[in-house]
């Protein structure tokens, strides 16, 4: 399998936001006051939202600069806006000044950031918050899909049902050719490797042998038997937006503005291979590891050096939250009685994800 640099295409900018659901990593890395995280930065909504659970101190790790700038112009924003400014420059309300806004924050950033910013006005002036290439598609898709089944179905997914009604519903509304014929319109690795990822990252391990049809099991799963109402992610790639202010990343709510607006500073911003950050940092440094999916993005021998390097660098009982995607990556063997996996808390935050496109969310402690 190739390496990350192959499959990932550096200096694009492929998230805006998290597609990983931040409650779960919670209730798998169960942050303490005084912790130190390390996190993948992506579009960095999840390393703000953490920020709530007072850390002393979280890395933010990404192979790719670009996602790197997003966080700092992302921190920039709310350390110097108010939470009507910094909401608008975002891209979730309205606002006629963002360009102005940016000349008063790109001082803020750094060099390097403000000449990625500089040369892409076009997500500044739109509000960037939907403005990686994998969102632009989210919403591309999501006009699809309203057009072919209708407003009338879509928003009826978004109604309050007992679980009963709500999988009779979805049974009967979404489970058709017609929703069929959408994924695999869309959601096949020709269509994805335009959007981030190469086409030969797509292998499979569920039964499935297309994307399209891995992705629309998954997506049946969440819709099913998972309560829609407030999933912003479902919410996000069925309408293109969040429902409302309400709805959204735990850092764009106003109520927590404030808190995390003073603890961004407690945020620092890596542009590094993750193994290879690691393996610079001190032993015995960090409580938690949110690693998201990057396994996929490694060969093997790679996998094996990012969790050696974990053990190192783990505090006794450090937690880890792993994801996969489609390509199966587990814990090493010969690391099983380090990295100890709780089965019981990885099965039920796997079975409530909100983010319906990981094939795995699992919780783990290291023992040492």
């Amino acid at each position: 399998m190739k390496q990350a640099k192959d499959q990932v295409e550096l200096f694009k900018l492929i998230f805006t936001s998290n597609w990983e659901d931040p409650e779960m990593d919670r209730m798998a890395l169960k942050i303490n006051p005084g912790d130190t995280m390390m996190t993948i930065t992506s579009g960095g909504c999840n390393t703000l939202g953490f920020l709530l659970q007072d850390p002393a101190l979280i890395y933010a790790v990404d192979i790719n600069p670009t996602q790197s700038f997003l966080l700092e112009l992302k921190i920039a924003a709310m350390k110097f806006l108010a939470y009507d400014h910094f909401i608008g420059f975002t891209g979730l309300r309205p606002m006629d000044t963002r360009t102005g806004t940016y000349n008063l924050l790109k001082d803020k950033i750094s060099k390097e950031a403000a000449e990625f910013w500089d040369d892409n006005q076009t997500f500044i002036k739109k509000g960037f918050l939907m403005s990686g290439r994998y969102e632009r598609f989210v919403k591309f898709v999501g006009n699809f899909v309203r057009l072919i089944e209708g407003n009338r179905r879509v928003n009826e997914l978004f109604i309050e049902r007992n679980p009963d009604d709500q999988k009779a519903f979805c049974k009967r509304e979404w489970d058709t050719r017609r929703t069929r014929f959408i994924f695999n319109l869309f959601f096949n690795k020709n269509i994805l490797a335009r959007r981030g990822l190469k086409a030969d990252y797509f292998t499979f391990d569920d039964g499935s042998n297309t994307f399209a049809e891995s992705f629309y099991k998954k997506f049946m799963k969440v819709i099913t038997d998972v309560p829609t109402t407030d999933n912003y992610f479902l919410h996000l790639y069925l309408k293109g937006g969040y429902k409302s202010l309400l709805d959204v990343p735990d850092y764009l709510m106003e109520k927590n503005f404030l808190s995390i607006k003073s603890r961004v500073d407690r945020i620092k911003i890596v542009t590094k291979d993750a193994k290879t950050w690691l393996s610079e940092m001190p032993s015995d440094t960090l409580d938690c590891f949110s690693l998201s999916n990057i396994c996929e993005l490694m060969s093997l021998d790679d996998t094996h050096k990012l969790f050696s390097e974990v053990v190192r660098t783990a505090r006794r009982n450090s937690r880890i939250c792993f994801r996969n995607l489609i390509i199966p990556r587990e814990v090493p063997e010969n690391f099983s009685t380090k990295i100890v996996k709780d089965h019981v808390l990885s099965d039920m935050i796997f079975s409530i994800d909100r983010s319906f496109v990981y094939s795995k969310v699992a919780a783990y402690r290291v023992i040492k």
